[in-house]
């Protein structure tokens, strides 16, 4: 496994800002699903090779599945399952979602 973090910023190992993540899903200002996705940003969880794979799912949720699964036996495969729970994400901004354990709270 390659190793994960490389240690630069998400822009430079080619992920999408805060802000192009937040208006590429339309995200209600405040939202529940804004402070997730802010609290998702530690792309030093993910695969530097995730970031072309050209999987339709964001970065921000697959921060938030490594934070849940960090077990080393994990691939960078993710359950069909994942998908599913993102298109419903996009259509509930305020469902009630919650960040991995120990992520910090911001302005909640």
């Amino acid at each position: 496994m390659a190793t994960r973090g490389a240690g630069r910023g998400s822009r430079e190992r080619g992920w999408p800002s805060l802000e192009e993540q937040l208006r590429a899903d339309k995200v209600t200002p405040g939202s529940a699903l804004e402070h997730l996705i802010r609290d998702n940003q530690d792309t030093q969880l993910l695969e530097p090779a995730e970031a072309h794979d050209g999987m339709q799912l964001p970065m921000w949720l697959r921060v938030y599945w490594r934070k849940q699964h960090p077990e080393p036996e994990v691939s960078a495969a993710y359950p069909a399952v994942l998908f599913r729970v993102y298109s419903w994400m996009r259509q509930h901004h305020d469902l009630p979602w919650r960040s991995a354990p120990g992520a910090k709270e911001q302005g909640r």
